[in-house]
């Protein structure tokens, strides 16, 4: 059923309420920020003391100058200000409203893009990068396994380099319902920048590909390194995969440092028992930071049986548990999150702040005939 509507909505033009793809087909997407509790149980209970609705980034408007996100901006990743990079950084990725070789696009990926702010919150610049419709990453070529599509999912500081995992789609035509489609075959590949990100350069390939046993495509990385006192522990990635009916999360360990990565299986699932609950069709990009006394806080997107997005969170101490009961932190459309995310809430993006609290960035949309809009709630 969920590939039968994926064909409907895309002949009509409209976005597709799928896990990660937060859309489809020629839209508009914007970055959202939100700031939340200072602990787990008050995740699901926030009190507002400052909001805007105004976007931080959107997607460009020069047609003239046409960049690449100029047909949408999605999934930001953030990089807080250091002493020697005082900016705030926001990585995402976008596309002008198709993907490379005339590909029609079904996701807000494409090609990637930085943009740097004082605050993390206003007068976000965009910077030009130099690679083509100035993106700073950009698909490969013709043949090569990210030709399609690219997307950035994070990117994190090793010594005096800045590390991206990015994920990527070929010419390869899966069989999806009634069709095929180019570009759903995605793995995991990685980039280099010496310069505060403003060049990148890709690995010879990909470090990690998909495995048929866990779906279609494996995509939406995010890392976890070692935190300062356990520096002999394997570096994690959580990612997510489809196999045709439900997104599940899955992750990997290296002990080089990202040059090698070893599948370690499932993380987490929907609730597949209960055809209710908001994560029933699965669980799709996520956010995962250290957290209380060592350890892991996840903030996922969630996906019901009739594909609304909402976020939830899950623990983990020695098992992955989740939080307010199973049920969602944040809905679409409702209470602290507003009408401006009444379609679709994803791609979660946590910034620990110094008070103890979390700040979170994610991509929201309110309807087909509009763009995404920022809510600020600290």
């Amino acid at each position: 059923s969920i590939i039968r509507e994926y064909y409907r909505q895309k002949k009509e033009n409209e976005s597709v309420p799928v896990a990660g793809f937060n859309g489809t087909y020629q839209y508009d997407v914007d970055v959202v920020v939100i700031f939340s509790a200072s602990s787990s149980d008050a995740l699901a209970h926030t009190t507002t003391k400052k909001t805007t609705t105004n976007p931080i980034i959107s997607a460009s408007t020069d047609e003239t100058n046409k960049r690449f996100d100029f047909g949408c901006v999605a999934n930001p990743v953030i990089l807080s200000p250091t002493d020697k990079y005082p900016k705030w950084q926001c990585y995402y990725y976008g596309n002008s409203g198709s993907w490379n070789c005339g590909q029609p696009c079904f996701l807000p990926t494409g090609s990637s893009g930085l943009a740097e702010s004082d605050d993390g919150i206003t007068n976000w610049i965009k910077i030009d990068g130099i690679e083509e419709e100035k993106a700073i990453l950009t698909p490969g070529k013709v043949g090569e396994w990210d030709s399609i599509h690219t997307g950035v999912a994070d990117v994190i500081r090793v010594n005096d380099e800045l590390h991206m995992y990015y994920f990527g789609g070929s010419e390869e035509e899966i069989k999806m319902g009634p069709g095929s489609i180019a570009g759903f075959r995605m793995r995991i590949g990685r980039a280099k920048s010496t310069d505060n990100g403003r060049t990148w350069v890709k690995d010879d390939t990909y470090v990690l590909d998909y495995d048929e046993n866990e779906g279609f495509f494996a995509s939406w990385p995010r890392i976890i390194v070692p935190q300062e006192n356990n520096k002999e522990e394997p570096w994690k990635m959580f990612y997510h995969a489809f196999n045709g009916k439900k997104w599940k999360v899955y992750s990997a360990t290296s002990s080089d440092m990202g040059d090698t990565w070893q599948r370690t299986g499932l993380v987490i699932t929907g609730n597949e028992d209960d055809e209710d609950a908001f994560d029933y069709q699965g669980i799709g990009t996520r956010d995962i930071i250290h957290w209380k006394d060592g350890s892991l806080l996840m903030i996922y997107e969630g996906v019901n049986k009739a594909g609304t997005h909402s976020l939830g969170a899950a623990c983990y101490s020695n098992k992955w548990e989740k939080l307010n009961n199973g049920k969602p932190i944040l809905e679409p459309g409702k209470g602290i999150l507003g009408k401006w995310t009444t379609q679709v809430i994803g791609t979660p993006y946590i910034v620990p702040l110094d008070d103890g609290g979390i700040r979170l960035y994610h991509c929201g949309k309110e309807d087909s005939n509009s763009k995404m809009s920022i809510g600020v709630i600290e």
